[in-house]
Parts: C-alpha cells; sequence; structure tokens
C-alpha cells in the first residue's frame, strides 16, 4: 500500500512538471511569435514606404526621359536602335 501511494505521489508530480514545463514552452512560444509578430508589422510598413519612394522615382525618371525623347527625337531613336542591336547579339550567344 505505501509503495502504490509512493507511485502515485511520483507519477503525479511527474505529471505536474510535464505540465509546467508545457505551459513554460506554450508562453514562449507565445511571446515570440507576438515579438515577431511585431517585427513583420514595422517591416511591412517600412516596405510600403519605400515601394512609395520607388514609385515616385520611377514617375520622375519616365517624366524626364518623356522630356528629352520630345526634345531630341532623333537622338532617342539612334540610342534605342543602338540598344536593340546590342541586346540582339548579346542574345544570340
Amino acid at each position: 500500500m505505501k509503495a502504490e501511494n509512493t507511485i502515485k505521489s511520483t507519477a503525479s508530480d511527474v505529471a505536474n512538471r510535464v505540465r509546467n514545463g508545457v505551459d513554460m514552452a506554450e508562453d514562449k512560444v507565445q511571446d515570440s511569435v507576438e515579438s515577431l509578430s511585431s517585427r513583420l508589422g514595422s517591416l511591412e510598413s517600412l516596405w510600403k514606404e519605400y515601394g512609395d519612394v520607388m514609385i515616385k522615382n520611377a514617375k520622375e525618371l519616365s517624366s524626364a526621359a518623356e522630356k528629352q525623347v520630345r526634345a531630341n527625337p532623333l537622338a532617342a531613336f539612334g540610342i534605342a536602335f543602338g540598344a536593340g542591336i546590342v541586346i540582339a547579339r548579346l542574345l544570340r550567344r
């Protein structure tokens, strides 16, 4: 009877320790998920900001290129023709 009580007590103690370990692991995982979520949120806003800047710069470059083409159409045609030849030769190899 005494051995049975000792075994039950030990089993109960082990079960409690396992539960405590699982609870601690769960808390650590939850903290990690919250931290990761926070970091991803800030990263997302940073990427949106960079994307907006890149779109703005692309529009400015497009506008500047359009002005140059309108001011010098023959030179723009020559540059485009030359670039096409170079690209065609590179792609043949």
